[in-house]
Order: C-alpha cells, then sequence, then structure tokens
C-alpha cells in the first residue's frame, strides 16, 4: 500500500538582521541568483508545494530583489525578540491542507534536495506513529531543515522570548526521529563574509 502524497510548506526564515554578514543574506549572490531564490527552488524540487517567506526590516529588498512568485512573503515586525517569532508567523499561516512544514532558515543553502525528500518521506512512512519532529543527522549531528507535524505546532506556538525551537525538541524528544543524511551540507550556516566564501567554495 502506497502512502497518500504529503503536502509539504517550505517556511524559509529570512527576517535576521545579517549583522556579521553586513546585508541580507537572503540576496547574497547564489551562483548567478538570489540566496532565497536557489532555497526556494531546493525545498520545490524536495518535495514542498507551499512556499513562506518571512522576512523582517529588509522585506521590501527581499521583494525587490528576488523573483518570489508563489511564495507567501511575511513581515515579522519583531524579528529582534528571537527566531522563534518568525516560525510563529509562519505555522500560523498555515492551514489544515498542509500535513507539515519545513522550517528553513534562509543562512542554510548546501542542502541538497535529497535532504528535503527524506524528511517527508521518512514523515510519511511513519504517520502513524507518535513521532512529529523530524530532523536530519550527518555523523551524529543535527542539521537543517526540520520537518514539523502540522498537528503538532502548539508547542512552537508556545515558546515565549529567549526560548528556541531547541525547547521544543528537548522538552519532547521521545517525539522526535532522526533522518539520516550523507550530506555534510545540512550542519552549515553563514553568518560571516567568510563562511558564505567557504560555502560557495563547496
Amino acid at each position: 500500500m502506497t502512502n497518500p502524497p504529503i503536502t509539504a510548506a517550505a517556511i524559509i526564515l529570512a527576517a535576521g538582521d545579517s549583522s556579521r554578514m553586513g546585508r541580507p543574506k537572503a540576496l547574497l549572490d547564489w551562483h548567478g541568483k538570489p540566496l532565497i531564490e536557489h532555497v526556494l527552488a531546493t525545498a520545490r524540487e524536495g518535495g514542498c508545494s507551499k512556499f513562506f517567506v518571512i522576512a523582517g526590516k529588509d522585506a521590501d529588498a527581499i521583494k525587490a530583489g528576488a523573483k518570489l512568485d508563489g511564495v507567501t512573503l511575511l513581515v515579522n515586525k519583531a524579528p529582534e525578540r528571537g527566531q522563534y517569532t518568525s516560525t510563529q508567523l509562519g505555522m500560523e499561516n498555515l492551514d489544515f491542507s498542509t500535513d507539515c512544514c519545513i522550517i528553513w532558515p534562509v543562512d542554510c543553502p548546501l542542502i541538497k534536495p535529497a535532504d528535503v525528500s527524506a524528511l517527508i518521506q521518512r514523515y510519511a512512512e511513519t504517520r502513524a506513529s507518535l513521532m512529529r519532529i523530524f530532523m536530519p543527522v550527518h555523523k551524529g549531528e543535527r542539521g537543517h531543515p526540520m520537518l514539523v507535524d502540522i498537528g503538532f505546532r502548539q508547542p512552537f506556538m508556545e515558546l515565549q522570548p529567549g526560548e528556541t525551537a531547541r525547547k521544543v525538541i528537548e522538552d519532547n524528544h521521545t517525539q522526535v526521529m532522526e533522518v539520516p543524511s550523507d550530506n555534510p551540507g545540512v550542519l552549515v550556516d553563514i553568518d560571516t563574509p567568510e563562511e558564505y566564501e567557504a560555502a560557495r567554495g563547496a
């Protein structure tokens, strides 16, 4: 018996102030196109069918500088309160025709479509289980992006200032499933120009 198709939404977190980078990470050149376009294309190729970009003070620049056809751009009015506020904004815009969402910081450019599809496939295979959060793991270390069952968004919606998604993961560790990945890129994020150049070279 085959599993029913999964409707997955990608929630791309791009509301940070990019202070160490010195310019909006979402608009960094990634082999000829803005990084945000690369991430969205990877999410689409990996099996996502709904797309949300959460922006902050750079929302207008991102809107003007990237092709966001078919993408819902949401503006986080208080990103300084923490990344969790962007996750909450994305999750509260999901409807119940969505099975799960994939939380993806825009500064993680080396994730591959296969990493995304592996998360969705594992989720589809284990829907009858108690597993609600799925994370790629490379050589024992957890990385990005994270898949969350839509029915399990409430713990994320209840996060408070100073807390992160890590709290939900730790509080509900028995409902977290690790999905092995042979891609070291699931562990890479880029905060500085040096990390950006290193990732581009990779």
